[in-house]
Formats: C-alpha cells, structure tokens, sequence
C-alpha cells in the first residue's frame, strides 16, 4: 500500500514526497546503521496505514491479504458469486501453504516497524511513541497467535542477530501480552508525569496523541485478550486475571475505549489513498468497479438472520437482489425484488443478471462507506459485547446481570451508529448520541419490534426465529412455522456480536465462533473437513516458513489443528 508522505501528515528528512512504504521499507535489513538516525514519528503513520490494512482493509501491502477477507469466508459472512470462477480453498477448507501465504510475512514486517519504533523511541526520548508501538505489537502479534497458533516470539525481530527464531508456544505468549500491556500503561503514566516528554502528533493516526484512549484501547486489548483464554487449559489462569483487570487503577482511572477506534491516514478519492477495502472491493479512484467488486456476496444465512429479526440494517449493509426474467417488450413486469444470497458450495451461485441477481455490498452503505473512510481497528461494539459476555457469565466471578444487559444493548447501539455512521462522520460515544445521530432511530425501532424474541430482548428466554439457509420466501420476513427454542445469555450476546461484526471485524467473530461455537453457523456443502461443524480452525504456516525456518516449524499442523484456546469438539 502506497501513501504519500504529505498525507500522512508526517514531516521528516528530504521524503516528504515519496511513498512512505517505498520510502521507508527499513524491513529489509532491520540491524543497519541508519535505522538508529529514524525518529520513532517518522515512521509511526506508516506502521499503523499498514496494520489496518493487514487487519480489516484490502490488498495490505504490495498487494498481499488480509485478515478479515480470510474470516469473512471461513466465518460465513460471504459466498463466492457466479461471476468468478476458483476460491476452491474457502469452499473445501482444504487450506495449502500459498493460502494466504503472504499474511504472515506482511505481519512481521509491520511488528518490525513497531519494534524499532518501541527501541529508538526509548533510546531518543520519544516514550509515548514506545508506549504505542508496545501495545500495537501486541495487537499485532495476538492476530498472528489467533490464527497460526505458536509462532516466534520471544526471539523474534532481532534480524540478522536471529533469522531462525524458535517458535514458543502460544499460551506462553498470551501471558506475556498483559505483561506489555500493563507495562505499557505504566510507560505512559511515567511520561505524563515528566514536563520534558515529546508530544505525540500527527503521525498517531489512531488517536492524535490522546495518550488516555491509548490506555482504554491497551486495556480493552486486555479483555479481548483474557475473554479468549476462559475455557480451557487457560481457564484458571485467565479467569484470576480477569477481576484483577476489572479492578486495576488503569480500568478504574482510564476505563475501556468508549467508541470505535479507527485509523485514517488521510484516505481520499485518489490514486494510492482510498480506503483499502473500498479499493478492493467497491472502486477504484476512477469510479470504476474493484477487481473483486462482483466476486463476493453475503450468505443467505446471514441475510435470512437480518429479514427474520425484522433488523433494518440489512438494507443500510447490502442492495437488494432479484429474482425473475429481464425486463423486455414482451416483459413489462420487473424482476420481483428479493435478498438473495449465496450458499457456500452449491453448484450454481448468485450473479448479477436476471433470472436470479444477487445482492451486494451497498455503495456509500455501512460496509462501502467511501473512498476516505477510516478503517476499524477495534469496534466499540466488540468491547461492549465482549463486557456483557464477562458479565453474564456466573462461572467468571464478575457476574451482573443488569451491567450485562445494559452493555449488551449498548453494544447493539454501538454497531448501528457505527454502520449508519457516514464516511466522513466522527466517531462518537454512546453518552453523546442523540435522537438525531445517525443509526439511533433504526436501533429503536430494531429494539421494539422483537420484544420477547430472544436473539434480540435480553430478558426473553426463548426465540422462533429459524437459523435458515436456503433461499425459501426471500423477500418476505414472515417466519416459517418453528417452535420456540431456549437462547442463553450467552448466545444472544454472541448472536448479536457476530452481526455487529459482519465483514467489518469478521476476524473477531471467527476468534469467538472457535472460542464459543456461536453463533452455529453453516458451512460449505463442499467442505472436507473431518470435524462436526464441518468447519476449519487455523490458518497453515507459509511455504516461505517451510523453506527458510524448517527446524523450529511446529510439527504435524494442518487447516484443523486447534488454536490452544479452542477446546470446542
């Protein structure tokens, strides 16, 4: 991904006009000499463009991938159409090393930029830039965890020092995040007390230097963090962390974030500046379809939950299809309109034409916002669900119900404003939204209609809302004849979290769907996978591992090997 420097807002040496990836590539060879003349604000907007499109955005960079275009397949978010032919590994999930092969180079390359920014920012006295760079690797570091299991850690990003870092076991890993995390805050606080401290500016594309909502996102990451580990071999250990985190002076003093963090160098419509999913999957500078604009659909699965449950967002995320012949002289009646989907392995999908048009991502919608919107890094409403999960649950030892019910509406708040939120619109908290914001009439008509159904009013036992995957009556909600079924709290919480995700943090969704087993989502009528659920559980180490780090590779790992926190059958 290429940005130019002046977008970035950052000032340094003679490459204000440069692209900051070519530039700046100082992965190279992380021991020379002149990385030690880099100043931490130097670099800093380039790492963080980087990460959000590793994360959540498109091609990440020189055309690579990306974690959320992986989870949105394998999570159920979307089916191939008929346009295109291929994506044999995301209908089979009968993953190789080259499927997406390059995610896990692209990631390292990016901790490396942290790394040296975290080590000069101490040596040159930029510690808030440390401070953030510290938090970010872990960010960074828990996805590569989430989806490869163990991978170099503690030896890792020390170049030439060690180009064939063990792999360390991925528990061990995750009990050193908090260790960064707290230290983090800890540098931060220090900071603040010294009068001599520089500055954090512009190059924080994330939070423009506000130093305490990097203290929120920190412990925020904390919780995701713990909440992943309480099944489990992890469970004793994580669930004794959990009230100690609750109760840490940071929480107490600083709290959780309280709206969604994002990241937005400067994103316009321009050639090497647009927001990188828009790129990849909306349009290009131009105003021309994306490469892969029509290769992607939503499921049925997912559109049948948002018709059934009477949820507006589904016209806000997604245009409606059709079904029936063209429109012709002899045909004056149009296609009658329908939320038409795919579902993943049939034979025949979704296209574009008559008899049969499928729906699409909605241009200038929650998901294709625009050219210049920013790019999630953590939803506001992943925090509040995730709050609710811990509050719900007796078996954590933080259990309150009412603290449970209150973050799980507001979590359903949170992700209507975030995908009613127009693309240049601020972020907000929940405290400063209005009757008039953008999204809160849609949540409280959402919220009325399904009183006493249990996948949406928090205090209704039960639902009859069917878990459906064909196409059968597409365009009516009207619900098929089911008996009404018991809904856990904590199904409705993760229920409602996965459709706050959809597309847009699906990673996280996919990190639950493998933690919890919710919501139950179907899979691919082609899958080869030997499990129960027919489902996947990880991502294969690269072939470029293979090759150059054969040694330390973990043995006898394939595409349903278990990430350590995932204990489900």
């Amino acid at each position: 991904m290429k940005i130019s420097f002046k977008m970035l807002a950052v000032a340094v040496f003679a490459l204000a006009a440069t692209s900051c990836k070519d530039a700046l590539d100082i992965n190279t060879n992380p021991n020379e000499l002149t990385e030690a003349a880099i100043t931490p604000d130097a670099i800093m907007a380039q790492a963080m463009t980087i990460t959000a499109a590793n994360y959540s955005g498109g091609p990440g960079v020189a055309g690579g991938t990306n974690f959320n275009s992986y989870a949105s397949w394998a999570a159920n978010y979307w089916g191939k159409t008929g346009v295109v032919s291929g994506y044999g590994e995301e209908l089979t999930y009968n993953y190789s090393t080259s499927y997406y092969a390059s995610l896990f180079g692209q990631v390292y390359d990016n901790l490396n930029d942290y790394n040296i920014i975290e080590r000069n920012g101490k040596a040159q006295g930029y510690p808030n830039h440390a401070a953030i760079a510290r938090i970010m690797k872990v960010y960074n570091f828990q996805l590569l965890v989430d989806e490869y299991g163990d991978i170099p850690y503690f030896g890792a990003l020390q170049g030439s020092a060690n180009l064939t870092p063990k792999y360390d076991p991925a528990a061990d890993i995750y009990k050193d995040f908090l260790v960064q995390l707290d230290g983090a805050i800890a540098d931060i606080n220090t900071a603040a007390a010294n009068p001599a401290t520089r500055t954090v500016g512009p190059e924080d594309i994330v939070f423009a230097g506000n130093m305490t909502r990097w203290k929120q996102f920190a412990n925020s990451l904390k919780l995701r963090v713990l909440l992943r580990q309480v099944d489990g071999a992890t469970a004793a250990y994580a669930k004794g962390e959990l009230p100690k985190l609750f109760a840490s002076a940071s929480v107490k003093a600083d709290g959780f974030i309280d709206r969604d963090v994002v990241a937005n160098p400067g994103y316009a419509q321009s050639s090497s500046q647009q927001n990188p999913f828009y790129t990849r999957y909306g349009f290009t500078a131009a105003g021309t379809n994306a490469t892969e604009r029509n290769y992607q659909i939503p499921t049925q699965f997912v559109l049948n939950q948002y018709r059934y449950n009477n949820d507006p967002r589904i016209s806000q995320l997604y245009l409606i299809g059709a079904r029936g012949p063209a429109v012709s002289a002899t045909q004056p009646v149009p296609p009658t309109p329908e939320w038409i989907g795919a579902v993943p392995g049939e034979s025949i999908s979704p296209s574009f034409n008559p008899p049969v048009v499928g729906s699409r991502f909605l241009t200038g919608g929650g998901l294709l916002k625009g050219p210049n919107a920013p790019t999630p890094l953590m939803l506001l409403a992943e925090h509040l669900f995730s709050k609710a999960e811990v509050e719900a649950r007796a078996d954590l030892g933080l259990v309150n119900d009412a603290n449970a019910k209150q973050d799980f509406l507001d979590g359903i708040k949170a992700s209507f404003m975030y995908f009613y939120r127009p693309a240049t619109g601020a972020t907000q908290t929940l405290a400063s939204a209005t009757t008039s914001t953008a999204g809160i009439a849609q949540y409280t008509a959402y919220i009325a209609a399904n009183v006493a159904n249990g996948l949406v009013d928090y205090d209704a036992p039960t639902t009859t809302v069917p878990l459906m995957t064909d196409r059968t009556n597409a365009l009516s909600n009207t619900l098929p004849a089911v008996a009404p079924r018991t809904v856990s709290k904590q199904e409705k919480i993760l229920y409602q979290k996965y459709f706050a995700l959809n597309t847009v943090a699906s990673t996280e969704a996919w990190d639950d769907y493998r933690r919890t087993g919710l919501p139950k989502i179907p899979a691919s009528s082609q899958s080869a996978s030997p499990r129960a659920d027919k489902l996947p559980t990880r991502l294969l180490y690269p072939l470029a591992e293979l090759a150059t780090n054969s040694g330390n590779l973990p043995k006898g790992v394939d595409q349903y090997t278990k990430i350590f926190w995932d204990v489900l059958d």
